[in-house]
Order: C-alpha cells, then structure tokens, then sequence
C-alpha cells in the first residue's frame, strides 16, 4: 500500500514539474506565473527527492530484515 502511494505522489510532482515547466517556456505567461511556476518545481523536485529518501530507507529496512530471516 505505501508502494503505489508513493507512486501516486512521485507521479503527482512529475506532473507538477512539467506544468511548472511548460509555463516558464509560455513566452506569454506573466512573470507572476513564471514565479510561482519557479516555486512548484522547487518544491517537488525537493519532495521528489525526500520520497526517493523514504523508498532507499524502507528498500534497506526490508533487505535487513530479509538477512535475519534467513539467519
């Protein structure tokens, strides 16, 4: 269950990423929506990179516990 949350959130902040991303490349868009455009590709990529975090960390929790088990 947390697995395909957190599929659900990494594919949430991709999809941010690439509307923050096609704003900035609007050359009509407002320098208001360039801004907060700048701010949600901040902040996914930082979110992005906490979700990989928590993935790394269960990955080795499960491998640790696979060892004791077979142990």
């Amino acid at each position: 269950m947390k697995q395909l949350a957190a599929q659900a959130l990494a594919y949430q902040y991709k999809l941010q990423l690439e509307t923050a991303k096609t704003i900035i490349n609007n050359n009509t868009a407002t320098l208001t929506m360039v801004d907060q455009a700048l701010t949600d590709i901040s902040v996914a990529t930082e979110k992005l990179k906490l979700l990989n975090d928590m993935a790394k960390s269960s990955l080795k929790e499960v491998e640790s516990q696979e060892k004791k088990e077979t142990s």
